[in-house]
Protein backbone atom coordinates (compact mmCIF):
# COMPACT_ATOMS: atom_id res chain seq x y z
CA UNK A 1 0.00 0.00 0.00
CA UNK A 2 2.35 2.40 1.26
CA UNK A 3 4.70 2.15 -2.35
CA UNK A 4 1.27 2.35 -4.47
CA UNK A 5 0.71 5.66 -2.58
CA UNK A 6 4.21 7.13 -2.98
CA UNK A 7 3.82 5.93 -6.75
CA UNK A 8 0.83 7.86 -7.03
CA UNK A 9 2.44 11.08 -4.98
CA UNK A 10 4.91 10.67 -7.84
CA UNK A 11 3.04 10.77 -10.87
CA UNK A 12 0.61 14.30 -9.34
CA UNK A 13 3.46 15.96 -7.89
CA UNK A 14 5.69 16.04 -11.27
CA UNK A 15 1.98 16.70 -12.78
CA UNK A 16 1.63 19.66 -10.69
CA UNK A 17 5.01 21.02 -11.16
CA UNK A 18 3.22 22.61 -14.12
CA UNK A 19 0.77 24.43 -12.57
CA UNK A 20 3.06 25.80 -9.81
CA UNK A 21 5.93 26.92 -12.02
CA UNK A 22 2.70 28.63 -14.46
CA UNK A 23 1.87 30.29 -11.50
CA UNK A 24 5.30 31.94 -10.19
CA UNK A 25 6.09 34.67 -11.90
CA UNK A 26 9.82 35.23 -12.97
CA UNK A 27 11.36 38.75 -12.45
CA UNK A 28 14.97 39.63 -13.18
CA UNK A 29 16.22 38.12 -9.44
CA UNK A 30 14.36 35.10 -9.80
CA UNK A 31 15.34 34.31 -13.61
CA UNK A 32 19.30 34.50 -12.27
CA UNK A 33 18.54 32.25 -9.80
CA UNK A 34 16.93 29.97 -11.85
CA UNK A 35 19.82 30.00 -14.19
CA UNK A 36 22.49 29.45 -11.77
CA UNK A 37 20.45 26.70 -9.72
CA UNK A 38 20.33 24.80 -13.81
CA UNK A 39 23.99 25.67 -14.42
CA UNK A 40 24.82 23.78 -11.30
CA UNK A 41 24.44 19.95 -10.16
CA UNK A 42 21.78 20.51 -8.34
CA UNK A 43 19.42 21.61 -11.12
CA UNK A 44 21.44 20.12 -13.85
CA UNK A 45 22.04 16.66 -13.20
CA UNK A 46 19.37 14.10 -11.86
CA UNK A 47 18.72 12.98 -8.61
CA UNK A 48 18.85 9.59 -7.47
CA UNK A 49 18.53 8.15 -3.43
CA UNK A 50 20.82 5.62 -1.59
CA UNK A 51 18.22 4.39 0.90
CA UNK A 52 18.99 2.64 4.23
CA UNK A 53 19.50 -0.50 3.30
CA UNK A 54 22.02 0.22 0.43
CA UNK A 55 23.85 2.50 3.18
CA UNK A 56 23.90 -0.58 5.71
CA UNK A 57 25.81 -2.31 3.14
CA UNK A 58 29.44 -3.59 3.70
CA UNK A 59 30.44 -0.86 0.80
CA UNK A 60 32.14 2.03 1.83
CA UNK A 61 32.58 4.28 -1.42
CA UNK A 62 30.35 4.35 -5.12
CA UNK A 63 30.77 6.32 -8.25
CA UNK A 64 27.60 7.31 -10.76
CA UNK A 65 27.67 8.88 -14.04
CA UNK A 66 24.51 11.25 -14.43
CA UNK A 67 23.20 12.14 -17.54
CA UNK A 68 20.54 14.93 -17.53
CA UNK A 69 18.81 16.94 -20.50
CA UNK A 70 15.91 20.06 -20.74
CA UNK A 71 14.60 22.15 -23.42
CA UNK A 72 13.72 25.92 -22.56
CA UNK A 73 11.15 27.34 -24.64
CA UNK A 74 12.31 29.72 -27.39
CA UNK A 75 16.13 28.82 -26.28
CA UNK A 76 18.81 27.35 -28.68
CA UNK A 77 18.43 23.87 -28.64
CA UNK A 78 18.44 20.77 -26.04
CA UNK A 79 20.89 20.67 -22.97
CA UNK A 80 23.03 17.98 -22.51
CA UNK A 81 24.62 17.65 -18.80
CA UNK A 82 27.39 14.84 -17.90
CA UNK A 83 28.53 14.52 -14.82
CA UNK A 84 30.96 12.18 -12.39
CA UNK A 85 29.90 11.80 -8.70
CA UNK A 86 31.79 9.86 -6.04
CA UNK A 87 30.78 9.05 -2.41
CA UNK A 88 32.16 7.87 0.65
CA UNK A 89 29.72 6.59 3.61
CA UNK A 90 30.90 8.31 6.45
CA UNK A 91 29.33 6.76 9.52
CA UNK A 92 26.01 4.61 9.44
CA UNK A 93 23.27 6.90 7.54
CA UNK A 94 25.46 9.73 6.67
CA UNK A 95 27.04 9.83 3.05
CA UNK A 96 28.98 12.57 1.14
CA UNK A 97 29.49 13.24 -2.17
CA UNK A 98 31.60 15.34 -4.25
CA UNK A 99 30.57 15.62 -8.61
CA UNK A 100 32.26 17.37 -11.34
CA UNK A 101 30.48 18.06 -15.07
CA UNK A 102 29.67 19.93 -17.55
CA UNK A 103 26.74 21.11 -19.62
CA UNK A 104 27.01 21.67 -23.75
CA UNK A 105 24.23 22.32 -26.89
CA UNK A 106 24.66 22.42 -30.03
CA UNK A 107 24.14 26.24 -30.51
CA UNK A 108 24.99 28.14 -27.10
CA UNK A 109 28.46 28.62 -24.75
CA UNK A 110 29.29 25.01 -22.86
CA UNK A 111 29.94 25.59 -18.96
CA UNK A 112 32.02 23.31 -16.33
CA UNK A 113 30.42 22.56 -12.99
CA UNK A 114 30.81 20.89 -9.79
CA UNK A 115 29.74 20.38 -5.97
CA UNK A 116 29.48 18.50 -3.26
CA UNK A 117 26.34 17.30 -0.82
CA UNK A 118 25.89 15.45 2.31
CA UNK A 119 23.50 12.91 3.14
CA UNK A 120 21.68 12.11 6.18
CA UNK A 121 19.06 9.25 7.03
CA UNK A 122 16.73 11.04 9.17
CA UNK A 123 13.98 7.89 9.52
CA UNK A 124 14.11 4.27 8.25
CA UNK A 125 11.04 1.81 8.96
CA UNK A 126 11.32 -1.79 8.01
CA UNK A 127 8.90 -3.22 6.17
CA UNK A 128 6.16 -5.20 8.37
CA UNK A 129 6.26 -8.97 7.15
CA UNK A 130 6.15 -9.67 3.39
CA UNK A 131 4.14 -7.21 2.26
CA UNK A 132 5.17 -3.25 1.94
CA UNK A 133 8.53 -1.98 1.59
CA UNK A 134 10.89 -0.05 3.45
CA UNK A 135 10.31 3.72 4.00
CA UNK A 136 12.96 6.27 4.33
CA UNK A 137 13.11 9.84 4.57
CA UNK A 138 16.54 11.74 4.48
CA UNK A 139 18.04 15.24 4.46
CA UNK A 140 20.14 16.40 1.77
CA UNK A 141 22.23 19.27 1.58
CA UNK A 142 24.27 20.45 -1.26
CA UNK A 143 25.88 23.06 -2.73
CA UNK A 144 27.52 23.26 -6.39
CA UNK A 145 29.38 26.22 -8.66
CA UNK A 146 29.55 26.60 -12.25
CA UNK A 147 31.60 28.75 -15.22
CA UNK A 148 31.41 29.26 -18.51
CA UNK A 149 33.81 28.19 -21.26
CA UNK A 150 34.63 31.37 -22.52
CA UNK A 151 32.09 34.65 -21.01
CA UNK A 152 32.44 35.84 -17.65
CA UNK A 153 29.27 33.84 -16.20
CA UNK A 154 29.48 32.33 -13.04
CA UNK A 155 27.24 30.40 -11.09
CA UNK A 156 26.55 29.36 -6.91
CA UNK A 157 24.11 27.32 -5.66
CA UNK A 158 23.12 25.98 -2.11
CA UNK A 159 19.94 23.48 -1.57
CA UNK A 160 17.98 21.48 1.13
CA UNK A 161 15.94 18.52 0.40
CA UNK A 162 14.00 16.18 1.62
CA UNK A 163 13.47 13.14 0.03
CA UNK A 164 10.73 10.34 0.43
CA UNK A 165 11.51 6.59 -0.62
CA UNK A 166 9.66 3.31 -0.24
CA UNK A 167 12.13 0.68 -1.38
CA UNK A 168 10.84 -3.48 -2.51
CA UNK A 169 12.81 -6.30 -2.25
CA UNK A 170 13.36 -8.07 -5.09
CA UNK A 171 14.44 -11.32 -6.70
CA UNK A 172 18.23 -12.59 -5.62
CA UNK A 173 18.85 -9.37 -3.16
CA UNK A 174 17.99 -6.33 -5.36
CA UNK A 175 16.13 -3.58 -4.53
CA UNK A 176 13.56 -1.55 -6.48
CA UNK A 177 13.18 2.26 -4.96
CA UNK A 178 10.96 5.17 -5.88
CA UNK A 179 11.83 8.59 -4.42
CA UNK A 180 10.30 12.29 -3.99
CA UNK A 181 12.12 14.68 -3.29
CA UNK A 182 11.07 18.93 -2.34
CA UNK A 183 13.88 20.93 -1.96
CA UNK A 184 14.91 24.52 -1.93
CA UNK A 185 17.37 26.28 -3.62
CA UNK A 186 19.23 29.67 -3.76
CA UNK A 187 21.11 30.27 -7.02
CA UNK A 188 23.41 33.34 -7.30
CA UNK A 189 24.25 34.21 -11.08
CA UNK A 190 27.31 36.47 -11.31
CA UNK A 191 27.49 38.29 -14.84
CA UNK A 192 30.01 40.79 -15.69
CA UNK A 193 30.91 41.05 -11.88
CA UNK A 194 26.73 42.06 -11.41
CA UNK A 195 25.30 39.49 -9.18
CA UNK A 196 22.06 38.59 -8.41
CA UNK A 197 19.55 35.75 -7.20
CA UNK A 198 16.70 34.24 -5.33
CA UNK A 199 15.42 30.99 -4.45
CA UNK A 200 13.26 28.85 -6.19
CA UNK A 201 11.06 25.64 -4.74
CA UNK A 202 12.58 22.17 -7.01
CA UNK A 203 10.05 18.94 -6.68
CA UNK A 204 12.12 15.77 -7.89
CA UNK A 205 10.59 11.90 -8.65
CA UNK A 206 12.88 8.95 -10.05
CA UNK A 207 12.95 5.36 -9.25
CA UNK A 208 16.26 3.10 -9.24
CA UNK A 209 17.10 -0.54 -9.02
CA UNK A 210 20.14 -2.05 -7.45
CA UNK A 211 21.43 -5.33 -7.90
CA UNK A 212 23.25 -6.92 -4.68
CA UNK A 213 26.56 -7.68 -6.73
CA UNK A 214 27.15 -3.24 -6.48
CA UNK A 215 25.73 -2.14 -9.74
CA UNK A 216 22.58 0.59 -9.34
CA UNK A 217 20.42 2.03 -12.68
CA UNK A 218 18.36 5.49 -12.27
CA UNK A 219 15.76 7.33 -13.76
CA UNK A 220 14.72 10.93 -12.72
CA UNK A 221 13.00 13.60 -13.01
CA UNK A 222 12.71 17.48 -11.74
CA UNK A 223 11.50 20.94 -12.83
CA UNK A 224 12.31 24.23 -11.19
CA UNK A 225 9.35 26.40 -10.11
CA UNK A 226 9.30 29.46 -12.74
CA UNK A 227 7.32 30.65 -15.61
CA UNK A 228 8.60 28.17 -18.24
CA UNK A 229 10.75 26.07 -16.29
CA UNK A 230 11.58 22.90 -18.17
CA UNK A 231 11.42 19.23 -16.70
CA UNK A 232 14.30 17.80 -16.73
CA UNK A 233 14.84 14.00 -17.59
CA UNK A 234 17.90 12.00 -16.50
CA UNK A 235 19.90 8.62 -16.34
CA UNK A 236 22.33 7.15 -14.37
CA UNK A 237 23.76 4.10 -13.40
CA UNK A 238 25.89 3.76 -9.70
CA UNK A 239 28.39 1.13 -8.69
CA UNK A 240 28.87 0.29 -5.06
CA UNK A 241 32.80 -0.66 -4.33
Amino acid sequence: MRHRLLLNAVVACIGSATTVQAQTAAGASELAGFTAIILTPVGALPHFMLVRRTLDSSSRVAAALRYGRYNISNGPGTFNNLGLTGMVKITRGLMASATVGQRSCETCEGSKMAGVDLTASLLHKEASGDIGGDTDIGLQISGGMAKANTSDVKARSFAVGLPLAVSLLQPESSLLTVFLEPSIAWGTLTTNGVEDGAPRFIIGAGMGYTFAFGLGVHAAAHRVAIEDSPTQFGLGMSWRF
